[in-house]
């Protein structure tokens, strides 16, 4: 399953919010129950599929000595660790610790970031867009080509 794309939401009172038709169609295509997986990374609420939790699970009790840092990756990665139904018409509740932990207001944008959904504040996608971002050298280092 791969997100791509991104819509802009309102958190209704109850902090829930309609997810894209095309992640919704996505989710409920490869996951019969539309149970998602939703944790606090890289300062936004993420979205993976219960497989792909079990798998990082996994592989992160699997490192012997884990970084200070990882481990407080790890730390923050099982405290937002909240399973949420997607309902018919897309919709899902986020949780207050993850709205907290997010910074999520009223105004969210919703992110495909391939294998996962990511969920922003309004305010931090449009501070993404005013970035100025060059990756030519790590694109080459790894036999990338850009196609415009």
């Amino acid at each position: 399953m791969k997100f791509r794309g991104h819509a802009h939401r309102s958190l209704d009172d109850k902090g829930r919010l309609i997810l894209p038709p095309e992640f919704r169609d996505a989710i409920h295509g490869e996951l019969p129950d539309g149970i998602m997986v939703l944790t606090i990374f890289d300062k936004h609420v993420i979205g993976i599929t219960p497989a792909q939790w079990a798998k990082l699970e996994s592989e992160l009790e699997s490192i012997r000595t884990p970084s200070r840092a990882l481990q407080n990756t790890i730390r923050l990665l099982n405290s937002g660790y909240t399973e949420t139904p997607v309902g018919k018409q897309g919709r899902i509740a986020i949780p207050a610790h993850l709205r907290k932990s997010g910074k999520l207001d009223r105004d969210v944008v919703i992110l495909g970031a391939g294998r996962r959904f990511e969920i922003w504040s309004a305010e931090s996608f449009e501070a993404l867009l005013d970035e100025d971002y060059d990756v030519s050298s790590e694109l080459a280092e790894n036999n990338v080509s850009l196609p415009f």
